[in-house]
């Protein structure tokens, strides 16, 4: 979201050593690393957000991988002139599968294109895995430590 939406009000601070970001309204608003640390250039990049058109196309090829022929239309319209993302949200405001479907389909490219854009610069974050809590217990088969 850094990277993205009014360069006014957007942007902030990446922090390189754990990958945690700082909006940059956060600056002047709410806790954020402290002012000398911010300033230190091996821990800390700024992140600008230039003006994309990034989120308009992103509407748009959801629109193409839409089903429902009827949607999107609705969608279609919506996306036309001032007010397109507001818009194009209501309609789907009102379908909740595809709601959380553009969010996950939004999401992934937002991510997609921070990633290519660090690339750009030399950033390469650092590799973090989440792991399920298990019961303790693995399923039959091959597995850690197990023969199957």
């Amino acid at each position: 979201m850094l990277l993205e939406g009014d360069p006014a009000e957007s942007g902030g601070r990446l922090d390189l050593s754990t990958g945690e970001v700082w909006p940059a309204f956060t600056d002047e608003l709410a806790p954020g690393p402290p002012a000398e640390e911010a300033d230190d250039s091996e821990r800390w990049r700024y992140v600008p957000a230039p003006w994309s058109r990034a989120g308009y196309r992103d509407m748009e090829l959801f629109i193409e991988e839409v089903g429902d022929a009827a949607l999107a239309d609705r969608l279609r319209i919506a996306i036309g002139g001032r007010g397109a993302f507001r818009r194009f949200k209501d309609v789907l405001a009102g379908d909740e599968r595809s709601w959380s479907r553009y969010h996950r389909f939004r999401d992934e490219r937002q991510r997609g294109r921070a990633r290519a854009r660090l690339a750009e610069e030399g950033y390469c974050p650092p590799i973090t895995f989440f792991v399920e809590p298990s019961s303790g217990s693995y399923p039959s088969g091959p597995g850690p430590g197990g023969t199957g």
